[in-house]
């Protein structure tokens, strides 16, 4: 490899101010290229990871894909893209593709220089304000510059040459990260990246000023998005395009690893940072790889197949009359004059019924008449026209299913079988038939047709959503803020697989989130070359906290049925946030149980609701509010005590213990009228026990009118099955389903309501979204102006059984027991704080309790096998338990816990068991007070302590 000093170009203005225009200085010792991403040296071991997958594919594909030509007919951001593709395909196939196809691979390279220096020069495609005129070219600018440094030795002094000063004219668009209003992390990616070049290629003391100025603008840029914890502040669906890029803004994610791939290159660098030993950017990968994705796996349809004739026939004396194809389709029974049905055919391609896994057939319904409607669908006939009359129309063959639809409500049913035996008997065709089975001038509906009348309707044609043995799978992820379900980073970006540079943690969080996983990444050179030891999963996810932004639960498990849970709260907005502080998403059975409302791309709306709605108003997730009139109109509610910002004060509280998990979210200044504190208790599965959840919410510092009110959303788009004394309402979850199992969620309200509303509301997930139907739960305030409320989430499906809940209450408190097919009662309860409460034969003190009992009700023979008591006082059994002078938080199961005393100062706890001889606080003999038969005083120290209770 040839050692050279880089030709000096001059550096503009930068991101921390106008800097100097740099003329030539002295130069360093110029590195063997290449050195950024890959060094000469590795050639070998690079070509030999071809054997095994799964580089054996990256290499084939990156090979066949360098062949690709530059599309001058496309925008200028699609032309971008194309050039960094081509220049990452071309560079990495250089190295194993080598040979005489080697030079043909730089040339290419070369030739994206030129393309994309020529891009630069076309006015309106660099537009700072677009991120189509921003991220794709500082995307190419970085491959390029990577590639550049790859096919080096093959080309001349002259090529060399050229290529660097275009590369230089690129770069020093990119140098003013301030002109930049957003997306400033590719900028400084890509421009960071050239002056790498320069500093490696021999370059002077301005490039390693420049260079640790960079570095200081991507500090800035990162500390203004992330939390001390590591977390990501911003929606996941961000985070994960920001930490982990699939390939369109790589820039953003991997000029790290260009910085730290090799310390010693860049060590006269001021201000340098090896991002692989950072322990916060540490941190940031493994909540990227850990703590976006949920255990939810989803086989992804590559076949959506849109109608190719539709078409509304009306009866009575228009009979023979041609029928309409455009704008919408009707169905509706009346008198004959104003009889209409609808039909829609669809073309299967070259579909074999052995390929067939699941179809549905998608409708999205604009309108149903004043009095409701009844839909039947039917399969019909293939053979007639666009244009068929009602007396020509085709003849039932079978009914397919019914519907009960609303307005704007997304319509789907499972029409596998159909086609299945459609395509085994030859037919290349399916068509069905819509019509109305309640007669009434107000009982219709209306369904947006293949020919929609405005662009916002193209999303809503008729579609057969077809999945088939071929497809790929990914991992969905967590909806908080702009982000849906589907369509997320983690599963197919080359960072999941490359995780495990930055700790063990990383890495094998990220092997999680690949498990089951059939989504290929790019084949680029940040793919292969980064990606040293294919990801094998060894430990699930642990449950974890992140204070700043979050808490994660999830079910010790690779299954993608296991549960899993977040309660989002972040510290500040890191970009891309809604007004959702302490809002929740679920999952259980392989489902998303309970999600918020989404992300359909911004600025679209989705299925009736502006995404200025679904991201400002806090009832379209799962919240808590306070004074929020509830009889609002479902696509229309109101601004007034909403949530004020879309951020609060992060985790205050939290415990894991003995298989369970809690954490306090508190939403500091996000309410205009009040604070609310939710907490979250994930009670794990175990044997003869199933998992669920329960939420403690706590409205205080109210000022001004109530009710309080919390909104739940679960993954359904059906209303409820509720029973008359508002307690109980199971959802089936209909939306989307990953299963066939007939997964449920139950909102068991233990606290009893004023009101229950059934609302519709979003559920966006890009061109998936759906009408929802949620509950919004309101509840007075007490005299003091506050409010506790109880609620058990509780999920079911044909194999785990609904536990039988029952409220209970009295006087200063409320709460459910969950009775499990075991013999176990848990108990949730919520109070005042203020006195004693007996129920049964437990008697605690606190703001909040669960606990389980077995054994029965006797006072001889009950016992509390775990607890949890939120700021309370004591917890007692038989000769079993615990009292304090002040309030604590206390998890125990058996003989251990913790303890958390947020006093900030020591206090004195008396624990109580048979037998007990001594008190462990993190392993070491606890200061004892006091001590007698059976109980002991300990002094615990402000902050969290693990206690052990030594019996004799």
């Amino acid at each position: 490899m040839r050692r050279r000093t880089i030709l000096q170009w001059p550096l503009l203005a930068g991101a921390a101010g106008a800097l100097p225009i740099l003329t030539a200085s002295p130069a360093l010792a110029a590195e063997t290229r290449p050195c950024l991403l890959v060094s000469g040296n590795d050639f070998d071991e690079l070509r030999g990871r071809a054997a095994t997958e799964p580089w054996k594919s990256w290499k084939s594909a990156a090979i066949s894909r360098a062949g690709w030509e530059y599309i001058a007919n496309a925008d200028a951001s699609a032309r971008s893209k194309r050039i960094a593709e081509i220049a990452s395909y071309s560079s990495l196939a250089y190295i194993l593709d080598a040979g005489e196809n080697a030079p043909v691979h730089a040339q290419k390279v070369l030739q994206m220089v030129g393309r994309l220096r020529q891009e630069i020069s076309t006015p309106g495609v660099i537009n700072k304000t677009q991120w189509g005129g921003t991220v794709p070219q500082a995307n190419a600018l970085f491959h390029l510059v990577l590639g550049l440094d790859v096919v080096h030795a093959a080309l001349t002094s002259s090529e060399r040459t050229t290529a660097e000063t275009q590369l230089g004219e690129i770069a020093a668009i990119f140098a003013d990260f301030d002109s930049f209003p957003s997306w400033t992390a590719a900028p400084i990616g890509a421009y960071g990246t050239w002056l790498a070049y320069r500093v490696t290629g021999g370059g002077g003391t301005a490039d390693l000023a420049a260079l640790g100025r960079t570095i200081g603008e991507l500090e800035k840029h990162l500390q203004s998005v992330m939390g001390k914890s590591g977390a990501y502040l911003a929606a996941p669906t961000y985070v994960g395009h920001r930490l982990g890029s699939p390939g369109d803004r790589d820039p953003k994610s991997y000029f790290v690893d260009v910085l730290s791939r090799e310390p010693k290159l860049y060590s006269s660098v001021p201000g340098y940072r090896d991002y692989y030993q950072d322990p916060q950017y540490q941190k940031a990968i493994e909540f990227y790889a850990g703590y976006l994705t949920t255990p939810v796996t989803r086989r992804l349809p590559r076949r959506r197949l849109t109608a190719e004739a539709n078409v509304t026939v009306r009866g009575g004396k228009y009979a023979g009359d041609p029928g309409e194809s455009g704008g919408l389709l009707h169905a509706k029974v009346d008198e004959p004059d104003f009889t209409r049905e609808c039909y829609l055919r669809f073309d299967l391609g070259d579909l074999t019924a052995d390929q067939v896994v699941t179809v549905r057939l998608r409708l999205y319904v604009k309108e149903v008449g004043a009095d409701g409607c009844r839909l039947e669908v039917s399969q019909v006939g293939d053979v007639w026209p666009e244009n068929v009359s009602w007396s020509g129309r085709p003849a039932a063959k079978a009914l397919l299913g019914r519907w009960i639809p609303r307005t704007r409500f997304v319509a789907e049913l499972d029409v596998t079988t159909a086609v299945r035996d459609a395509l085994a008997t030859g037919s290349r065709k399916f068509s069905v038939g819509i019509r109305s089975s309640v007669a009434g001038a107000e009982r219709f509906a209306q369904v947006f047709s293949r020919q929609p009348n405005t662009a916002d309707e193209s999303s809503s044609v008729p579609r057969l959503l077809v999945n088939t043995t071929t497809d790929v799978v990914a991992r969905d992820e967590y909806t908080f803020g702009d982000s849906a379900t589907i369509g997320g980073a983690v599963s197919r970006s080359a960072r999941t697989y490359s995780a495990y540079r930055f700790s063990t943690a990383a890495g094998s969080n990220a092997a999680w989130s690949l498990n089951r996983v059939t989504i290929a990444p790019l084949p680029m050179m940040t793919t292969y070359a980064l990606t040293a030891e294919a990801p094998s999963p060894t430990v699930a996810v642990p449950s974890r906290v992140f204070p700043d932004a979050g808490a994660w639960f999830l079910q010790n498990s690779h299954d993608q049925r296991a549960l899993a849970g977040a309660l989002w709260n972040a510290v500040k907005d890191g970009g891309h946030q809604h007004r959702d502080t302490n809002s929740l998403h679920l999952a259980a059975y392989g489902e998303h149980v309970l999600r918020n409302s989404g992300y359909n791309g911004y600025p679209y709306p989705a299925v009736g609701f502006t995404y200025a709605q679904m991201r400002d108003l806090a009832v379209l997730s799962n919240t808590g509010l306070i004074g929020y009139e509830p009889s609002f109109a479902d696509f229309a509610p109101p601004s007034l005590n909403n949530h004020v910002r879309t951020y609060g004060a992060g985790i205050v509280e939290d415990l894991m213990w003995g298989g369970i998990d809690y954490a306090t979210g508190d939403s500091g200044g996000a309410l205009p009228n009040g604070r609310h504190r939710r907490s979250l208790v994930f009670v794990h599965p175990n044997t003869g026990t199933q998992g669920y959840w329960t939420v403690f919410d706590e409205f205080t510092e109210v000022s001004g009118a109530g009710p309080v009110g919390l909104a739940w959303h679960p993954n359904s788009a059906s209303d409820p099955a509720a029973d008359p004394a508002m307690a109980d309402y199971t959802f089936p979850v209909d939306v989307d389903p990953c299963t066939d199992t007939g997964v449920k969620l139950t909102a068991f309200l233990a606290t009893p309501p004023s009101q229950v509303h059934v609302k519709s509301g979003p559920l966006a997930d890009w061109t998936d979204g759906h009408l929802g139907r949620y509950l919004y739960v309101t509840y007075p305030l007490d005299a003091a102006a506050r409010k506790n409320a109880v609620t058990v989430l509780f999920p079911s499906d044909d194999v785990h059984p609904k536990a039988a809940m029952s409220r209970v209450g009295g006087t200063g408190y409320s709460g459910a027991s969950i009775t499990h097919t075991s013999g176990h009662t848990d108990y949730a309860i919520e109070s005042k704080g203020s006195s004693e409460i007996t129920i049964g034969n437990v008697t605690w003190q606190g703001w909040a309790a669960w606990y389980r009992t077995t054994g029965g009700a006797s006072p001889t023979t009950v016992d509390v096998t775990n607890y949890l008591v939120r700021k309370g006082r004591t917890l007692r059994w038989r000769e079993y338990g615990f009292e304090t002078d002040s309030y604590v938080s206390i998890l125990a199961k058996g003989r251990g816990g913790q303890v958390l005393n947020t006093t900030g100062r020591d206090i004195t706890v008396t624990f109580y068991h048979p037998a007990l001889s001594l008190v462990r606080l993190d392993r070491e003999p606890a200061a004892t007070t006091a001590s007698g038969s059976g109980w002991r005083s300990v002094i615990v120290s402000a902050g969290r302590v693990v206690f052990e209770l030594v019996t004799t």
